[in-house]
């Protein structure tokens, strides 16, 4: 009996997204591109911030100008010696202004380039770290779903095999072969059971919740894990390698390194406040007076324009100081992420080590309580083994069941954040685990 029931809770488990309609975790990840605010968030803020390189050679390129005026004057003359005659005189004045500025040393626009060319670069590491992070995010939620759908299954299992047990204690009560207080037992199992299916169904209903708020899209049938899966060892198998790998390619020590650029050329550019600047400018204004004084004037002006700063205040100064401390911070936190991502990738690496060790190790728990649990129902059948001691080796079973699908979906997870931690986790780590759903 207890066999029937352990497949009857396995085979639902299989057949729950077996349908045509179920969605793998390839078409999940891509609703989640396609609509995760987070993720399109992280791909807006990139296209801004890419514009900083254009913006930066905007100063650095010619700069022209038009201005039109037209101004009417009114003059009263009572007494004057340069104006023969009194009386009122009206003037119209038309002016056009065209001005040229080219920069020809600036040294503070060139440090702004090459401090957006860092931007630009940091911006290419946060996005790839956005990528990284909702795959991440995907995997989890999806592997969060179908665990608290074998939960579920489990506790229904659970509940319905504790119902046999107290039916056949009723049983076995009113024949004299049991005693009132193993009715008791199964009774109080039973009702533990039923409050964990209830709690059960609500986990599952939060996760599906979850996944929903990740794509925007419910997702009624999803694809499961095969019974076999692959438990490959990382490659290469060292765990040094792994870290190296991390210290060149980690995405979010990469956004670091070039916060510390932008820091290091912010303090030249609060340099260059002391160094002189050079323009180029030219104008072309041309003035048409109609009245009582016309006047038609045509005027060409080229020049260069030299600024030297002197003195302002210690503005300057203390600016420069500020930068400084400024890439002194950038270094600290630099040094802070490259720590973060060596113990990241030794953790992942460790971790999908033990994920191997684990789903064997409890692979093979589950046999011993299947075991286990056929040996004590024959010795309460003989009466070596009481009732308490089935319905405790029921519940380990079901709680190994539960285990070992768990540990599955976390050495998948590991395999992923290992991946993550070297900078080296694309879209075609999601392809390979969804070969082995069905």
């Amino acid at each position: 009996m207890q066999k029937r029931l352990i497949m009857l809770c396995l085979t639902g488990i299989l057949g729950y997204h077996q349908s045509a309609m179920a969605e793998d975790l390839w078409q999940v990840y891509q609703q989640a591109k396609k609509n995760d605010p987070t993720f399109r968030a992280a791909e807006a803020d990139y296209r801004a911030q890419t514009e900083a390189s254009s913006q930066a050679w905007a100063p650095l390129l010619p700069q022209v100008n038009a201005s039109a005026t037209r101004s009417k004057d009114k003059l009263d003359v009572t007494n004057s010696t340069t104006i023969p005659g009194v009386g009122t005189y009206d003037t119209d004045t038309n002016s056009y202004v065209l001005s040229l500025n080219q920069a020809i040393f600036r040294y503070d626009r060139w440090v702004g380039v090459r401090q957006a060319n860092a931007k630009v670069a940091r911006a290419e590491s946060g996005l790839g770290n956005a990528k990284e992070d909702l795959i991440l995010r995907v995997a989890q939620t999806y592997f969060d779903v179908l665990s608290a759908n074998d939960s579920l299954l489990f506790a229904r299992g659970e509940k319905e095999a504790i119902e046999q047990q107290l039916q056949q204690t009723q049983q076995r009560f009113r024949v004299g072969l049991s005693a009132i207080t193993d009715v008791h037992e199964a009774q109080a199992r039973y009702d533990q059971a039923v409050a964990k299916e209830i709690i059960a169904q609500n986990a599952l209903a939060i996760s599906h919740e979850t996944l929903r708020e990740l794509t925007g899209n419910p997702f009624n049938k999803l694809a499961i894990l095969k019974e076999t899966v692959s438990l490959i060892r990382p490659e290469p198998d060292n765990i040094d390698n792994w870290v190296s790998t991390a210290l060149k390619q980690n995405l979010a020590l990469l956004a670091s390194e070039k916060s510390m650029d932008i820091a290091r050329e912010e303090m030249n550019r609060a340099r260059a406040g002391h160094y002189p600047t050079l323009d180029f400018n030219a104008q072309r204004k041309k003035v048409d007076t109609t009245g009582s004084f016309a006047l038609n004037e045509k005027d060409t002006v080229l020049s260069l324009q030299l600024n030297l700063p002197l003195f302002s205040g210690g503005m300057i100064a203390s600016q420069s100081r500020e930068a400084a401390e400024r890439h002194a911070q950038s270094k600290e936190l630099y040094e802070q992420q490259h720590r973060i991502t060596e113990r990241q990738a030794r953790s992942a690496y460790l971790s999908v080590i033990a994920g191997i060790s684990q789903v064997t190790a409890l692979q093979q728990a589950l046999k011993s309580t299947q075991t286990s649990l056929e040996a004590t129902r024959t010795g309460f059948e003989v009466g070596t083994r009481t009732m308490v001691d089935v319905l405790n080796s029921q519940q380990d079973l079901f709680r190994a069941e539960r285990d070992y699908a768990k540990s599955r979906y976390d050495y998948l997870m590991e395999t992923l954040k290992l991946k993550q931690s070297a900078g080296t986790l694309l879209d075609d780590d999601i392809k390979h685990i969804n070969q082995w759903l069905q």
